[in-house]
């Protein structure tokens, strides 16, 4: 039988088929001996077998991919039911362990002389960004929180004081705005708007940028919240978010560059980048896209977590007016009517303070793992319980999670219940408070994260309070409109966007004097 040129036999086409069957055969047969080899050494040969937990969750990582990408943030509640059901040291995946101890925070996050790399996790959803918060390694995130860290030191942070009372006095001309026209305000975004300007001027010298807009710049913080709500999705498809790095911040490329053009440097403390382009860095971390970089990550870290926490407090002071009526007391004591605070005067006021503590326990600015490593010694955790020892290789990410330790029965009696007078009875609880992280690389900016909660909170609720609904209060006064509690309870975990999906925030009607006729 004659073949054409160019065409096969039946024959050759007979062992190309077979050829193509068994080789396929072949890496499939290849592929099920690798992953079966690689579980099983996850389950029984690492060295992170000992460590209780799930065997789905040590096996495979799609485990907590299911429920941190396909349900959307809901992990961290699986890991709660782990601790739960295995005790305060579990394996939520085949190369992370998670501690639900605050007796241990100090230990997992180490001190001055305690090396702590960020785990990678975390640096996928950070998409390594080349900034102080994403730095992996422990010696290029001291470096460059050395460059940063004199801006945000007590002293400095103090002396933001007149720009934070400025934005202070826009936050109340829009409420007597609302006030006016008898419409709701969504707190959610003034405080967001605040938060903003405040950190904005610091950084570039910029004045205004949301109270300056009708609608507080609320498309930047959607666009934010879009961004965020895809974090998972970075934390396990890396090349994603090295994907959206191609495309450069250029807004704040251009605020770079026009602060390196400037003539006015002075002393190199005009903002936070004028000093960082005087500083001792090498000149390739002065770069202006890594530099755009660092201050996208300012203003997003310094803007949403403080912002939510504020509004979720000033929900929870609502609902509880005894609680409010506490605390206007001791404000009244401390701010003349009609005077915006003084932060040194309200810093150490006890009950404001226990508020603050209280809001921040329920109430974090970020709910994801606060991830770590420590490269250089095995950590050695003991179940109080059991009293089984556990050793947590060096190299090994582990993490604590702020809204579980914060819901332990065992610490906070009730922990449910919105009460400040628990850090009044015993002031050693805020030692267990994770919001800010701890150790070496303790959230940089709260300090003034703290000034900001202070000040606004404050002068909110010197002038307002909470409407009764009698009708014969004679004051300024705040109603909640068509919010409950599952517009500030956390309900997933996407790092600051933590409500239900569909909550539209905290919102409230302001409502002017009662007239006397």
């Amino acid at each position: 039988m004659s073949v054409k040129p160019g065409t096969l036999s039946p024959w050759q086409n007979q062992i190309g088929d077979y050829l193509t069957a068994r080789n396929i055969l072949g890496i499939v047969v290849i592929f099920a001996v690798y992953v079966l080899s690689k579980v099983f050494y996850r389950l029984y040969l690492s060295p992170l077998s000992r460590i209780p937990g799930p065997k789905l969750a040590a096996a495979t990582n799609l485990y907590a991919f299911y429920h941190d990408v396909i349900r959307q943030g809901l992990y961290i509640w699986e890991v709660e039911k782990m601790h739960k059901q295995y005790g305060p040291i579990v394996r939520i995946s085949p190369d992370e362990i998670h501690v639900n101890d605050p007796e241990y925070i100090d230990t997992l996050y180490g001190g001055p002389g305690k090396r702590r790399d960020k785990g990678q996790r975390t640096i996928n959803g950070l998409s390594a960004s080349p900034t102080v918060l994403g730095s992996q390694q422990h010696d290029l995130h001291k470096s460059r929180r050395a460059a940063m860290g004199p801006f945000f030191s007590k002293q400095n942070v103090r002396r933001l004081e007149p720009t934070v009372v400025n934005v202070l006095r826009r936050m109340f001309n829009r409420l007597d705005q609302h006030n006016s026209a008898k419409k709701p305000i969504n707190l959610n975004i003034l405080y967001r708007a605040a938060t903003h300007d405040i950190v904005s001027e610091y950084a570039f010298g910029e004045d205004g940028v949301c109270f300056g807009r009708e609608d507080l710049n609320q498309p930047y913080f959607q666009a934010y919240h879009e961004m965020v709500v895809t974090w998972h999705i970075g934390c396990y498809f890396p090349w994603i978010g090295h994907l959206m790095r191609r495309l450069p911040p250029w807004t704040s490329i251009k605020k770079i560059d026009q602060i390196k053009s400037s003539a006015d440097f002075g002393d190199g403390t005009r903002t936070i980048f004028h000093g960082l382009l005087q500083s001792d860095l090498p000149e390739a971390e002065k770069s202006s896209s890594r530099l755009a970089e660092e201050a996208q990550n300012l203003l997003a870290a310094g803007t949403d977590s403080t912002a939510n926490t504020l509004a979720a407090l000033t929900y929870q002071l609502l609902t509880h007016p005894q609680i409010l009526q506490k605390l206007r007391a001791e404000l009244q004591e401390a701010i003349p009517e009609g005077s915006l605070p003084i932060f040194s005067k309200i810093e150490n006021l006890p009950y404001l303070s226990a508020v603050i503590q209280e809001g921040l326990r329920l109430h974090p600015a970020v709910s994801t793992r606060q991830e770590r490593v420590a490269p250089d010694e095995d950590l050695f955790y003991t179940d109080e319980k059991n009293k089984k020892t556990y050793r947590i290789p060096a190299g090994t990410c582990f993490a604590m999670s702020p809204a579980l330790l914060s819901r332990l029965p065992e610490v906070y009696l009730s922990p449910g219940e919105f009460r400040p007078e628990r850090f009044l009875e015993d002031p050693k609880l805020k030692r267990h408070q994770l919001t800010f992280s701890r150790g070496t690389r303790i959230c940089l900016g709260i300090n003034l994260a703290y000034q900001e909660m202070y000040m606004i909170l404050a002068a909110l609720f010197r002038a307002y309070d909470g409407w009764d609904g009698t009708g014969k209060q004679k004051g300024l006064t705040l109603e909640l409109f068509e919010t409950t509690r599952g517009d500030i309870e956390i309900a997933r975990d996407l790092v600051t966007e933590n409500m239900k999906a569909d909550s539209q925030g905290v919102r409230v009607t302001v409502r002017g004097p009662v007239s006397e006729n």
